[in-house]
Order: C-alpha cells, then structure tokens, then sequence
C-alpha cells in the first residue's frame, strides 16, 4: 500500500543546544485569486519518543508579500533542548482547519561545558 504524503520533508539537522538556526521559510502554493488573508501558521517542536508532547509552540510571522510564512529557532528556543524532536509547521486556514505543511527532523545535541583549552 502506497502511502499519500501531504507535505514537504526537510533534511534531518543536527544542532548543539543553544543554537540559531536559519530562518525556515514555508511559501504556500496558490491558485489564481487566492491569499492567505486570514491564515497562520505554527511551528511545532515535539519529542520524537512522544510525539504528544510539544515541547515548544511558536506563532510564524507572515511573509511581507503574502506567499508564505518564516520562523528562526533562536537560541533561547534550542538552550533547553536536548535530544531528538520533530518539527512541524502547521498552515491554520481562516475557518480553522489545519495541514502539516514541512516537516523534519531535528536532533539536539546539549552544549559541551567547556574546560580549559591551555
């Protein structure tokens, strides 16, 4: 049985904790005459032993010229971080339907506490 995907995978990442990554961009395709006037998208962070647990929800900013959405992992998102989580960003239509619109993998590795390098 084949199985339908609905979205976009991104390559798996690997970061330490405390990190920024660059900012993810989702553009969302659209026919002729349609905007994403009422639209949102999140970006969902959940553990990926447990997948019903997020460990972080955060609202993506709105592309200037209405095509899609971006969000930056800054370093206070990955500082408590450690481990392997999913990320999802979710499109929330105006009348409150969603679709998992990317979706990857990112593992966190904790920051080395560092000795003295002389």
């Amino acid at each position: 049985m084949n199985r339908v995907i609905f979205y976009e995978r991104i390559p798996d990442m690997v970061c330490l904790a405390g990190d920024t990554l660059p900012t993810f961009v989702v553009t969302v395709d659209l026919d002729e005459g349609e905007t994403l006037d009422g639209c949102s998208m999140q970006l969902i962070v959940n553990d990926y032993q447990d997948h019903g647990t997020a460990v972080l929800c955060r609202d993506c900013t709105a592309l200037p010229d209405g095509t899609g959405f971006a969000y930056t992992l800054t370093s206070s998102d990955t500082a408590g971080l450690a481990g392997v989580f999913e990320l999802h960003f979710r499109l929330i239509d105006a009348d409150g339907l969603s679709q998992r619109k990317l979706y990857g993998i990112l593992t966190v590795n904790p920051c080395p506490q560092g000795g003295s390098t002389s």
